[in-house]
């Protein structure tokens, strides 16, 4: 039994990994017996790990030998606990989201504020005894693109959302309750996570930030489309106008260097 606890500590991904791990939990097929073929379905559909529950320990040493030839992180996990609005800014290192009991208008937004809190593996789980989710008797469950859309955006700039830590505070002139916004860094960027967590219809945020004095003005990149975007310049910091639709992310980074 001691020898199966050190695996599984071993598998879990440690805080100083630089690496966000998005993932698709999954409990064998039967239950606690992994598949070779489910998590080359996994990583296929653009996520980097798969999530194994506590309890099927018997099946962690095989489903780490199969899961290393696809290149699929194992993160074991005790039980999977719902992303909500509330859990997503608290600070947790991973986070679950059910994809059945969460509305698809919500997952960007809750994915991406909790990351900025520090979400460093998103799994997504589709809640069943058995298998991924990925595919049913009907073909592709309609959840999947989506998952695997976002699964991708966190893949794609993992290392360096990994390697960021809180930034100063910013100041919002027209606080709402809906607007998460927080700058992140790390030793070579300035990154903003700004999500609105309301998904009713015409609930935009429109309103304006002042950021520290040390942070450029032009240009941000936008991670997701490579537009661009610039402040207003300030000498006592510059001013982002901050418009963001109903469930709606954007993420900026710029430079420090420049």
């Amino acid at each position: 039994m001691r020898s199966a606890v050190f695996l599984l500590l071993t598998l879990i991904p440690t805080a100083a990994s630089a690496q966000v791990l998005a993932s698709v939990w999954y409990r064998g097929l039967p239950s606690g017996v992994p598949r070779y073929a489910d998590l080359e379905a996994i990583r296929d559909n653009g996520f980097n790990a798969v999530t194994w529950p506590l309890q099927h320990v018997s099946g962690a040493m095989e489903l780490q030998r199969m899961a290393a030839r696809v290149g699929l992180t194992v993160v074991v996990r005790a039980e999977s606990v719902p992303l909500t609005l509330p859990l997503s800014v608290t600070g947790e290192s991973k986070v679950d989201l059910l994809v059945t009991r969460t509305p698809r208008s919500e997952w960007t937004a809750l994915i991406w504020r909790a990351v900025a809190h520090g979400a460093r593996v998103v799994s997504f789980d589709a809640g069943l005894a058995e298998g991924t989710g990925l595919w049913n008797e009907s073909g592709i469950p309609d959840w999947v693109p989506v998952a695997s859309s976002l699964g991708r955006q966190l893949t794609a700039n993992g290392t360096l959302v990994g390697s960021l830590r809180r930034g100063p505070p910013v100041t919002v002139e027209m606080p709402d309750e809906a607007l998460d916004l927080s700058l992140l860094e790390n030793a070579r960027a300035w990154v903003i996570v700004a999500t609105n967590a309301s998904t009713e219809a015409g609930r935009s945020v429109d309103t304006s930030a002042t950021f520290p004095a040390d942070v450029p003005n032009a240009e941000w990149l936008n991670l997701f489309d490579g537009s661009m975007m610039s402040m207003l310049y300030r000498s006592t910091g510059s001013r982002w106008r901050v418009r963001l639709g109903p469930g709606e992310a954007k993420v900026f980074v710029i430079d420090k260097r420049r």
